[in-house]
C-alpha cells in the first residue's frame, strides 16, 4: 500500500535534505505526497509546485485531522515536534519528527507512549545512526564492547541564540554528537560528571562530561559552540585496538598497523527515511525510534544541568501535562508571518493558524477564526477578506502602530485591535536614556570635536586661534620629556584664555536633572521608570492622562510650559491633525539654554522651520530620530547643523525588540480567546 504523506514545515533544511529524499520515495512508489503545510504559505505553495504535492497549505491541524494521511512529517522546533507529533499520533499517523525530537525528555516520552498506546511507529531525524561508519564500529566492538568512547562536537555560532526551540546549544546540535556516543557505547552510562557553561550571550554554549558505564567502560564528551570551525569527530579503543571516525573517514590502528576506510554519509537522510517505512511495514520499531532517542536528550538535560552522580532515567508514568494536546475548534489567521514564527510556538497545537489564501480559496466564509494576527508590514484586512470572516473579533498587531491598518474600518465591524505596545516601549525608552544620558553629558558634541582633530566638547576654534591650537598640539609629542616641555606647557595654560578652542564645560549627569515628558503613553512611562531610576526628576504634560495615574509612576504632572523649561525634553504623543505642528516657535522659544529636545515619537509634531530657526540658534542640543519626511532630504539642514544628533527612525527597530513584539502579541491573542481580559486600543491610540 502507498502510504499518503503529510508534511509540516517547507523552510530551507527540509527543502536541502528530506523533500528530496521523499521526492525519491514518491518514485519508487513507496509514498504519495499528498499535503505539505507552512505558516508562510508561499514556502508551503513552491514546495508543492517543485515536488509534486497534491495539495498546499497553512492549516497544519486541520490536515492532521484529515482520513486519508498515514504518515505526518514535522520539520520545525521542538515544540512543533511534540505539540503537532501528539496530535498526529492521536489521531492514528506515524510521524516523523526532525531533532530536537522535543522540548524535553518528558515530552519525548509522552510522544514515545503516545505511539505505543496507538501502535503506530514515531521516529526522530538523528541521522548519525545510520552512518554506514557507526555500524562498521558497533559491529567490530561485538558483544565484548568498546572499553573507551570520545565525542567531539564543536561549531562556530558565538553569540548565536541555540535555533529549534532547544533550550541550549547542546540540545539544538551537539545532541547529534551525544547520541552517536550512546548509541555506539550501547546505552546510557551509570555514572557522568557534567559541566555547562555560558557564552556570548548567556546561554550555555561549551559542555563537557566524563561517563562511566555498567561493565567498567568509560567515555568522554566535548561540545563548543563557540569554536573557531565545526569539528565532530569520534574515537573508540578496546584492549591493542583504537577506532576514529572523522569526517567520514573510517580509521583502526591495531599491532601497529593501520587500516583506513572511507564512507560515505550524506545516504544517512535516504537511510532513516526508508527504516521509517519498513518499520510501520514490519510494526516493529527502527533504531531512531523516539523511545530509543528519548535518552539521550535526557543526557543532555543533565549535562546542561552540571550533574554530577549516577544517572538512571525516571519512573515511566510521567504525566500528560493538561492541555498540551487538545486542540480548539478557533482558527487564528496569520498575515505576514516572517517574524512570527518563534512567536507561534507558543500556540502551536492549542489553535488552528490559517493563511489569507487558506481564507480566500474558502467556498465558504470561515466562522472558526476567530482572531487574526498581523506581521510586520502588513497590509490593511481588505473588505473581502473581512466578509469572510463573520466571527472574527480581535486583530493582533505585532507592530505599534495600527494607523495604517485601517483600525477605524476594522472597529466599524466590532473588532478590537491589540498592539505590541510593552515590547515597543520598554526599546524605545532603552534608546530614549541612552539618548538623554550622552546629550547631557555633550557626547555627541565631543565625538564631532574629536573627528575633526579637537578634543573636548565645544566646536574646534577656526582661523588663527584655530591653527595655533592645533599647531601646539602637533608639537607637544616631540617636545614630550625635553627641558622645554615644561616651560611650554605653562605657557599654553597662560594663552588658553585667549586663544579659546574646544571646552569640556557643560558636560552634567543625568541624575538631579528634571525631564520633562511630552505625552503619557507606553513609551513614556516605560522612559519615566528608567529615568526615576537614575535619579531624574519627570514632569510630564499630557491632555489625557489622570493625575494619579502620573503620579504612580513616580512623575508628576505639569503644564506645557514647566515641562518645556526642563533640562530634557523628550515627546511622547501620537500624531493627530490636533497635535500636527504642535510644537511650533512660540513653544521652542521655551527651551533654556543648554537644554536637550528628544523627538522619539513622530517628526511631523515638530514644525521644521521653526525647529530648524530655533536649533540654529546653538544653544540647544536635538536628538531626532524621526522626522515629517523620511527619509529627510539630502539637502535638509538639520544635516548640517552641529548641535544636532541624528538617527534614521531606529529607537524601536531592533530585531530583538521585533522577536518581543511578536511574542507579546501572539501571549495577548491567547489569552483573549481563553477568556482572559485584554484590554483593546481605544480610538485614541490607534494613531499611536
Amino acid at each position: 500500500m502507498t502510504l499518503r504523506v503529510l508534511v509540516i514545515g517547507a523552510g530551507p533544511t527540509t527543502n536541502l535534505y528530506h523533500l528530496p529524499v521523499l521526492a525519491k520515495l514518491r518514485r519508487a512508489g513507496r509514498v504519495e505526497l499528498a499535503h505539505i503545510c507552512d505558516i508562510r504559505r508561499e514556502r508551503a505553495e513552491e514546495a508543492r509546485r517543485k515536488y509534486r504535492f497534491s495539495e498546499a497549505s497553512g492549516d497544519a491541524v486541520a490536515a492532521i485531522a484529515r482520513p486519508d494521511i498515514d504518515i505526518v512529517y514535522i520539520f520545525g522546533s521542538a515544540q512543533m515536534h511534540f505539540a503537532y507529533g501528539v496530535q498526529a499520533l492521536e489521531h492514528g499517523k506515524h510521524i516523523f519528527v526532525e531533532k530536537p525530537i522535543a522540548p524535553s525528555f518528558s515530552e519525548a516520552r509522552e510522544m514515545a507512549a503516545a505511539a505505543r498506546a496507538n501502535r503506530l511507529v514515531a521516529v526522530g531525524g538523528h541521522n548519525r545512526r545510520f552512518y554506514e561508519s557507526f555500524d562498521a564500529a558497533r559491529a567490530r566492538a561485538g558483544a565484548a564492547g568498546w572499553r573507551t568512547g570520545e565525542a567531539v562536537f564543536h561549531k562556530p555560532e558565538l553569540g548565536k541564540t541555540a535555533p529549534f526551540g532547544a533550550s541550549s546549544w547542546l540540545g539544538a546540535n551537539g545532541i547529534h554528537a551525544l547520541d552517536a556516543l550512546v548509541f555506539a557505547m550501547g546505552g546510557l552510562p551509570e555514572e557522568m560528571t557534567a559541566l555547562a557553561d555560558g557564552g556570548a550571550n548567556g546561554e550555555p554554549c561549551a559542555f563537557s562530561a566524563i561517563m562511566r558505564w555498567r561493565n567498567g567502560a568509560q567515555g568522554t564528551f566535548l561540545c563548543n559552540n563557540e569554536a573557531g570551525a565545526r569539528r565532530e569527530a569520534y574515537a573508540f579503543h578496546a584492549p591493542g585496538e583504537s577506532l576514529s571516525i572523522d569526517d567520514g573517514e573510517f580509521t583502526i590502528a591495531k599491532n601497529g598497523a593501520l587500516s583506513r576506510t572511507s564512507y560515505s554519509s550524506p545516504d544517512s537522510f535516504e537511510k532513516e527515511h526508508v527504516a521509517f517505512l519498513d518499520a510501520i511495514g514490519r510494526g516493529a520499531a527502527p533504531r531512531h525510534a523516539i523511545e530509543a532517542l528519548a535518552p539521550s536528550l535526557f543526557l543532555a538535560e543533565l549535562i546542561e544541568n552540571g550533574h554530577r552522580g549516577r544517572v538512571a532515567l525516571p519512573p515511566s508514568s510521567v504525566p500528560v501535562r493538561a492541555g498540551a494536546r487538545t486542540s480548539t475548534a478557533q482558527a487564528i489567521l496569520l498575515v505576514r508571518p516572517e517574524g512570527l514564527e518563534r512567536a507561534v510556538q507558543l500556540i502551536l497545537g492549542r489553535h488552528r493558524l490559517v493563511s489569507l489564501d487558506d481564507v480566500r480559496n474558502s467556498p465558504e466564509p470561515r466562522a472558526d477564526v476567530t482572531a487574526a494576527i498581523l506581521g510586520n508590514a502588513s497590509a490593511p484586512l481588505s473588505d473581502d477578506v473581512l466578509d469572510k470572516l463573520p466571527s472574527l473579533t480581535l486583530v493582533g498587531v505585532a507592530a505599534l502602530s495600527v494607523s495604517r491598518l485601517d483600525p477605524d474600518a476594522l472597529a466599524a465591524r466590532g473588532i478590537g485591535i491589540v498592539n505590541a505596545s510593552a515590547a515597543y516601549a520598554e526599546s524605545v525608552a532603552e534608546f530614549a536614556l541612552g539618548l538623554a544620558i550622552l546629550a547631557r553629558r555633550r557626547a555627541f558634541a565631543s565625538d564631532a570635536s574629536m573627528r575633526r582633530g579637537g578634543w573636548g566638547t565645544g566646536g574646534e576654534a577656526r582661523g588663527l586661534r584655530g591653527g595655533l591650537l592645533r599647531w601646539a598640539r602637533a608639537l607637544r609629542p616631540a617636545l614630550r620629556g625635553s627641558v622645554v616641555e615644561p616651560v611650554l606647557v605653562s605657557a599654553w595654560h597662560k594663552a588658553k584664555p585667549i586663544l579659546g578652542g574646544a571646552s569640556t564645560t557643560g558636560a552634567r549627569d543625568l541624575a538631579g536633572t528634571t525631564v520633562g515628558l511630552i505625552g503619557w503613553g507606553a513609551n513614556a512611562r516605560a522612559f519615566a521608570g528608567r529615568l526615576i531610576a537614575a535619579g531624574a526628576r519627570v514632569l510630564v504634560s499630557s491632555e489625557h492622562a489622570r493625575e494619579e495615574e502620573v503620579r504612580s509612576h513616580g512623575a508628576a504632572p505639569a503644564p506645557l510650559a514647566e515641562v518645556l523649561a526642563a533640562d530634557v525634553v523628550s515627546l511622547h504623543r501620537g500624531l493627530t491633525e490636533t497635535t500636527r505642528h504642535c510644537l511650533g516657535a512660540a513653544e521652542l522659544a521655551r527651551l533654556r539654554p543648554g537644554a536637550v529636545l528628544i523627538n522619539i515619537a513622530r517628526g511631523a509634531l515638530i514644525e521644521p522651520r521653526a525647529l530648524y530657526a530655533r536649533l540654529k540658534q546653538g544653544d540647544v542640543f536635538a536628538c531626532l530620530d524621526t522626522f515629517e519626511e523620511e527619509p529627510p532630504r539630502r539637502s535638509d539642514p538639520l544635516r548640517r547643523l552641529p548641535n544636532v544628533f541624528l538617527t534614521s527612525h531606529i529607537a524601536g527597530g531592533s530585531p530583538d525588540m521585533h522577536r518581543a513584539a511578536a511574542e507579546e502579541v501572539v501571549r495577548k491573542v491567547e489569552a483573549y480567546l481563553n477568556g482572559e481580559a485584554v484590554t483593546p486600543l481605544s480610538r485614541g491610540q490607534f494613531v499611536t
